[in-house]
């Protein structure tokens, strides 16, 4: 009876914050609850029913598309070849899995996440400079918006197929866009991979049932934070969710709100060559901040109540991010498996190689190859619709904006860690204020640079942070 109440518990709390299939995904939690002795087969399963029927991270407009703009229709017939591509895809990731295992010396073996995204970024570069047309086109845009949604999901599964006791491929299924990460479209491994998930399994009904209580109150944390949320945008920008609309509409009555643009709606309007006033413009950018604070935690902790449901104990994916008193605890706060990505494919694999006899040189360049090379590889993989777009140099160089974003985050950094820093316990009271005071100003004016579009000139972001001063206009 207690599964059943955790169960029917998780299907209301998801249905209060408002997402979609939380009947479904009660279901999937449900039987997981009552056979945990099939855990792994039966979260394969699920997620290839999700693959199955919401597919919702597959980039099926782009796909759409190519096909009309080739002049080759939109019929059942591409559902069919997105099929069999998707097959192809996954037997691809087979013969890898058996290299890996099979032939350790060969580079594709020691190297396998490097030939992974090195392969991957190699077939976007010649989609957007190769003057393909027909079914060569479409063929060659099918593979990249099936494969890339899955690229760092294989990165994992790869990683874990090099260590000593890894899961069997079928099993690894349940890591491709595992049906709690499809639910809510995440384009980050929530959750990381197999070998993450063996290790906070839970083994024993106690500790199910421990694990699925903290979801529960995850769950009702972040439905209060949902509703903060939208006060919050009703108060600072008078954005009324529908039911506000409605009742404002029906009773002639009007929110009072400060008015604050939004950061895109400011850096609109002074690109425009009409900028608002300069406290207007600082509201804009410390509101935005504090908006991203209330809205990140909401997906991703979403994703991390669902895990543990399904019986893993995994960590939160925003825990505390304003308690942060540098820039470098901030990073590993607020998003943390985006964080582990990084450091997972890009700097532990620049430390133990590099730089070994210069301590400091050596942790500098693994910060700079996650935060800053990572970051950009990760954001330029999955925005394959600008390369479609623009072609794959006019993409590149349009990525300015964000490269300089990424470089001067991953400078911060490597500066914040090669500093230290003393545990927040053990600072005086206003250290803490002042040191974490420092670390929200500084990324409230870095997310003026967080701009992954191709429209805006990275001139035009510079404009924008010198007029925020008295000596920028």
């Amino acid at each position: 009876m207690g599964k059943v109440a955790a169960s029917v518990a998780f299907a209301f709390l998801l249905m209060l914050n408002r997402v979609a299939f939380y009947l479904e995904l009660a279901a999937i939690v449900a039987v997981l609850s009552f056979f945990p002795k099939y855990r792994r087969p039966l979260i394969s399963a699920a997620t290839l029913y999700w693959l199955a029927l919401h597919a919702t991270w597959i980039r099926q407009d782009l796909i759409r598309r190519v096909a009309l703009n080739e002049g080759v229709g939109d019929g059942w017939w591409l559902v069919l070849g997105a099929a069999v591509v998707m097959c192809a895809v996954f037997g691809g990731l087979g013969v890898l899995f058996q290299i890996v295992r099979t032939r350790p010396s060969h580079f594709v073996g020691r190297r396998p996440v490097l030939f992974l995204v090195g392969s991957f970024l190699t077939l976007l570069a010649a989609a957007g400079t190769l003057s393909l047309h027909g079914l060569a086109q479409v063929a060659i845009w099918m593979l990249l918006a099936l494969a890339g949604p899955y690229l760092w999901f294989f990165a994992y599964a790869l990683g874990d197929c090099a260590s000593k006791a890894p899961d069997p491929y079928w099993l690894q299924f349940g890591t491709f866009f595992p049906f709690w990460v499809g639910s809510f479209n995440s384009s980050t491994p929530i959750g990381k991979g197999a070998a993450y998930l063996r290790k906070v399994e839970a083994h024993t009904p106690k500790d199910l049932a421990m694990v699925q209580l903290k979801a529960l109150k995850l769950l009702i944390w972040l439905f209060m934070l949902q509703g903060a949320l939208l006060v919050f945008r009703a108060v600072v920008y008078g954005d009324l969710s529908t039911a506000g609309r409605e009742f404002s509409q029906a009773h002639s009555f009007r929110f009072p709100n400060l008015g604050v643009p939004t950061l895109a709606a400011a850096f609109d309007q002074s690109a425009a060559g009409l900028p608002p006033p300069r406290h207007m413009l600082w509201a804009a950018v410390v509101a935005h901040f504090f908006d991203a604070i209330l809205a990140v935690p909401l997906m991703g902790n979403m994703v991390v109540a669902c895990i543990r449901m399904s019986g893993f104990n995994v960590l939160r994916n925003t825990y505390k991010p304003l308690y942060s008193t540098t820039i470098a605890e901030f990073w590993n706060r607020y998003y943390f498996y985006f964080k582990e990505l990084l450091v997972e494919f890009f700097f532990f694999p620049t430390y133990v190689r590099y730089f070994k006899r210069h301590r400091r040189l050596r942790l500098a360049a693994a910060t700079f190859a996650a935060a800053t090379l990572g970051n950009l590889v990760y954001h330029f993989c999955r925005d394959i619709n600008w390369v479609y777009e623009l072609g794959f140099w006019r993409a590149l160089a349009g990525f300015q904006v964000y490269a300089f974003y990424a470089v001067v985050l991953g400078a911060a950094i490597a500066l914040s860690q090669l500093r230290g820093k003393r545990a927040p316990a053990s600072l005086p009271f206003y250290r803490r204020v002042i040191a974490s005071a420092g670390v929200i100003g500084f990324y409230c004016l870095l997310e003026i640079f967080d701009y992954e579009g191709r429209s805006h000139s990275l001139r035009a972001h510079l404009a924008f942070f010198g007029s925020l001063f008295p000596l920028g206009r």
